[in-house]
């Protein structure tokens, strides 16, 4: 056994959504420019990445996360995901920031403030620590847009780069619970295979209805661009509502409830248009060391659909 193969792993979860974050591997990033590692990362490392999301040491719904060094930062993040085209993910720093500051691999500051540099430049986060435990983490968006209201859908645009198609509960399913998860898996695959069908940019899909008969509560479901569901209310999704909503009724948050009962709440920040901050926290749910072995049959792994 090469026990230079060892990956150290943090696992962890935000309101559902389960990140692994590697602090330490045999994955060696040599470029300085942090796009030029992400590409080197897909082109030479793609077994490595399979290996730590796939079953059966992951899941279609973990996400990965390689800390790394930063020149203008706390630290650098590249995000890993079943999806080759994810580079980034709000949640993912939340995650991150945690771990590292509840294992002792960032140090804590007096101004609870902490810069991280991801391929979408450098975002700055508030991390509220007490008694060695991380109580809450806020994080803010850049702009938010909605870009078009078809019959069918709207098209938001979350930070002017990912792309989100918004749909409200269909008429045939009765709503976004645990008993509707049949109906509402078919629905999504459906969708999304159309839309991928069609070349229509899209981030993902995003069901949702509102709740209460209150304008600024939703329960909603994400779906990724292959149909799997996001575990999560999701940061991005909770903006990209709140765009949409926002457009017709003066509305400063919204309170946004997944299929699982978690939910995150998201405001507007004050004086701007359309860029809003959410605060919540990250949970550790394990450490682990990997072996990697590339005489292993199943060496990247495999999935369970």
């Amino acid at each position: 056994m090469n026990v230079d193969k060892i990956i150290f792993t943090i696992d962890t979860h935000v309101c559902g959504e389960a990140f692994r974050i590697i602090i330490h591997s045999p994955i060696k990033l040599k470029k300085k420019d942090l796009m030029e590692n992400y590409r080197f990362l897909e082109e030479e490392y793609k077994r490595e990445k399979h290996f730590l999301l796939n079953e059966p040491r992951g899941h279609l719904g973990m996400n990965g996360c390689i800390v790394t060094t930063s020149e203008v930062a706390d630290f650098a993040l590249l995000f890993l995901d079943h999806d080759e085209d994810t580079p980034f993910n709000y949640s993912g720093l939340i995650a991150t920031v945690t771990a590292l500051l509840e294992t002792g691999n960032l140090e804590k500051n007096n101004m609870n403030q902490y810069k991280i540099e991801t391929l979408n430049g450098i975002y700055q986060v508030e991390a509220i620590v007490e008694n060695k435990s991380v109580t809450s983490v806020s994080v803010e968006s850049e702009k938010c847009v909605l870009l078009e209201e078809r019959a069918e859908f709207s098209v938001v645009t979350v930070d002017g780069n990912r792309h989100y198609l918004i749909f409200p509960l269909p008429r045939d399913i009765p709503a976004i619970q645990l008993e509707q998860m049949i109906p509402l898996q078919k629905w999504g695959t459906a969708i999304t295979g159309r839309i991928r069908t069609a070349n229509v940019q899209m981030d993902g899909v995003i069901l949702y209805e509102t709740l209460s008969g209150l304008s600024n509560k939703v329960r909603s479901l994400t779906f990724a661009k292959d149909g799997s569901i996001v575990r999560s209310p999701g940061i991005d999704s909770t903006f990209a509502i709140l765009t949409k909503l926002a457009a017709k009724k003066e509305i400063d948050s919204l309170i946004n409830e997944s299929i699982f009962s978690s939910s995150l709440t998201a405001h507007k920040i004050a004086d701007t248009t359309n860029r809003f901050f959410v605060e919540t926290r990250g949970f550790i749910t394990g450490t682990h060391e990997f072996i990697y072995d590339h005489r292993d049959p199943f060496e990247e792994g495999f999935l369970l659909k």
